[in-house]
């Protein structure tokens, strides 16, 4: 196992205009070497001016913007007010709608609805190394 800052603390703000936010390609994780994943979102502050802000957890094999997925068992929607930490976990297994873990993993905010927002957060990431590398 080993761990990664997939995003120190951020506080994000937008308006009715700006619907979604993707994190700078910088700074997204390289996970190829690794099966699964457990995410840690840890979220203080949310300001809704009328709406919802959804946090997001995108996986894909290379750089493009057509090949990102949401790992679907990752969408988190956040509620205005001081939250606990939320653990997400991805798992590899044959059923459900999981997307498996890919090479590249970002985060992408989504929102809706009217006004200013903002929110401050911060991802923690813990990956499993595949097994013989």
């Amino acid at each position: 196992m080993k761990a990664f800052v997939l995003q120190d603390w951020v506080t994000v703000r937008g308006a009715t205009t700006v619907t979604q936010i993707i994190q700078n390609e910088a700074n997204y994780a390289a996970l190829d070497q690794f099966q699964d994943v457990i995410l840690w979102l840890q979220v203080p502050e949310v300001t809704l001016g009328g709406g919802t802000v959804t946090m997001n957890l995108d996986t894909a094999p290379l750089k493009d913007e057509s090949l990102f997925t949401p790992m679907t068992n990752l969408n988190i929607g956040v509620t205005q007010g001081a939250l606990a930490p939320i653990i997400k976990s991805n798992l590899l297994n044959a059923s459900g709608n999981n997307v498996p873990l890919s090479r590249w993993v970002r985060w992408h905010i989504t929102t809706s609805g009217s006004g200013t927002w903002d929110m401050t957060f911060r991802i923690l990431l813990v990956a499993n190394q595949q097994i013989g590398t």
